[in-house]
């Protein structure tokens, strides 16, 4: 089995570019619609990519922004910054408008790599902000009429950035220089962005091949966007660092989900929480069982879902700010936990004054490291967040657990998504869990309805089955049953689907926005 610890000092993606391209230059890496790149052809790619961004004025220190969907462009370009020590700043290409000006205004970037089919969200950017931007590099199949469409005079075809031959580009690497920033996706607050360094990049990757087990011989399929940790973090690097084989979607696709897990003999798969239930809602299938995936990260643990499709699920606790906080190594768990205390971590739970809680009972989770450099190294432009943040010398994760006595802990909610009710602080998560439960409901959030004296009546947001039908009153009653009264919910609402951010997120704070829809059943409303 190989190891999966990087000594700090050796967590650079140049030197796993130029080791695997010495040592398996034809093995396959990276395979994108239908085009694969051995481990040979993605370092002399990555390296001419480099020469053409370091003519560009790309130096050390710069932030190259990338507005790409999930191609191989986007992991060359990436790798490409990291070789001259600059940042690549991804972000949702689905942006436009007032939330893209906010991030293209924060992050203060030096060039803009862009698929011409984002072009037209471009466009929407306040032009002095747009007129910043010193150089635009547009990928697609059209880009000569893409450029020739646009008012930036700095427009031009990405495939003007390889530039074959010359010095080798690579800088003298640092584990402590920061490789991504990558924004929050803001389902609770305005976006942050993260500066994440080589080292806490590299944190994510050899947790991953820990709790999964991951050996060169595996074959991991990644359909989410590569702006997100998972395909990227959790997805490439490991590929990288092992020598593995990684498939990277286009997209993410729940009806066709194992179809294209079998057709590139996938061994490992990627997912997030959210579309579990939904991969779980789709009727049965050939390809439920036809695929040759072993393991599935990152989702909680449900046997239905295992004993259907054939596979382990596969947890843990990370934030973009933290990479892995919990884990188990595979195949290691505890069902209904997301593991036990990383070795490079101190965590406590502590209640609202940062002062520990008994034994057995929810606090909020705090962190510290014990190696340098495995976390953010704050908030970009955001020192005072960045304090609040890290108060008491403990990063503050938001997030509310709970540990048994064996150190196993268990996720009980957001801090900011409990809900008050009858004296008592209500789970989320928990009343989630007791609806998805129902045969008939595909997908579900609760969320907290103001009410009289400071309290919170209790709301659930659902989505059915195909085929499925429930009456509102209904899903009460079998709640009823199920449920403490104090844990009740007062509104039920079915809608077609749930509003999410580009990582499969569910936006509960536009939900809450967007407050009670027209169908919202009320359990004090007498039937009519």
């Amino acid at each position: 089995m190989p190891g999966y610890d990087i000594p700090l000092e050796e967590r650079l993606i140049g030197r796993f570019l130029r080791a695997q391209a010495a040592a398996i230059p034809d093995r396959p890496y990276l395979t994108v619609a239908g085009r694969t790149y051995s481990f040979g052809e993605t370092d002399a790619l990555c390296r001419a990519l480099a020469r053409g961004l370091a003519r560009r004025g790309i130096r050390d220190g710069d932030r190259v922004m990338l507005m790409l969907p999930n191609c191989a462009q986007f992991v060359f370009a990436w790798y490409a910054c990291s070789l001259l020590g600059a940042a690549v700043v991804p972000v949702n290409f689905n942006l436009q408008g007032f939330l893209l000006d906010a991030l293209v205004a924060d992050a203060d970037i030096h060039g803009l790599v862009v698929h011409e089919r984002q072009l037209a969200a471009l466009q929407t950017l306040q032009p002095q902000l747009l007129a910043r931007i010193p150089w635009i590099a547009v990928v697609g199949d059209n880009v000569s009429g893409s450029v020739a469409g646009m008012t930036h005079p700095g427009a031009f075809d990405f495939e003007a950035l390889l530039v074959d031959g010359g010095d080798d580009p690579q800088i003298e690497g640092d584990f402590r220089r920061i490789q991504v920033i990558s924004y929050t996706s803001g389902t609770t607050g305005p976006a942050k962005g993260v500066m994440i360094p080589n080292a806490q990049c590299f944190s994510s990757a050899c947790t991953f091949m820990k709790m999964t087990a991951m050996t060169a011989e595996d074959v991991l399929y990644a359909p989410l966007p590569l702006f997100h940790g998972l395909s990227s973090r959790m997805g490439v690097v490991p590929a990288l660092v092992l020598g593995a084989h990684v498939h990277v979607d286009e997209r993410f696709t729940a009806s066709g989900y194992w179809e294209r897990a079998t057709a590139c003999a996938a061994t490992l798969g990627l997912v997030v929480h959210a579309v579990a239930p939904l991969m779980k809602a789709q009727p049965p299938s050939v390809w439920d069982r036809a695929h040759k995936v072993r393991a599935i990260f990152n989702c909680a643990h449900d046997v239905e879902f295992e004993e259907r499709f054939g596979v382990r699920m596969v947890r843990g606790f990370s934030m973009t700010e933290t990479s892995f906080l919990i884990c188990t190594p595979y195949p290691e768990r505890r069902v209904g936990s997301i593991g036990r205390e990383h070795e490079d971590w101190e965590l406590r739970l502590v209640d609202d004054k940062d002062m520990p809680v008994p034994a057995g009972s929810a606090g909020e989770l705090i962190a510290r490291p014990r190696r340098p450099y495995i976390w953010m190294q704050g908030y970009l432009n955001k020192p005072q967040v960045t304090l609040e943040a890290w108060r008491n010398l403990w990063f503050h994760t938001g997030d509310m657990l709970r540990q048994d006595e064996d150190g196993y802990y268990y996720y009980v909610d957001r801090k900011k998504d409990r809900i008050r009710r009858r004296g008592e602080n209500v789970s989320s998560a928990d009343i989630e869990f007791a609806v998805a439960s129902h045969p008939g409901i595909a997908e579900c959030v609760a969320l907290a309805y103001p009410a009289a004296h400071a309290e919170d009546d209790i709301r659930i947001v659902a989505v059915l089955k195909p085929g499925a039908s429930i009456a509102p009153a209904e899903l009460h009653a079998w709640l009823a049953s199920r449920l403490p009264k104090f844990m009740w919910p007062r509104y039920v609402e079915f809608v077609p689907s749930l509003p999410r951010t580009g990582t499969d997120k569910v936006e509960k704070q536009r939900l809450v926005q967007q407050g009670l829809g027209p169908s919202a059943w009320d359990a004090l409303e007498p039937a009519t």
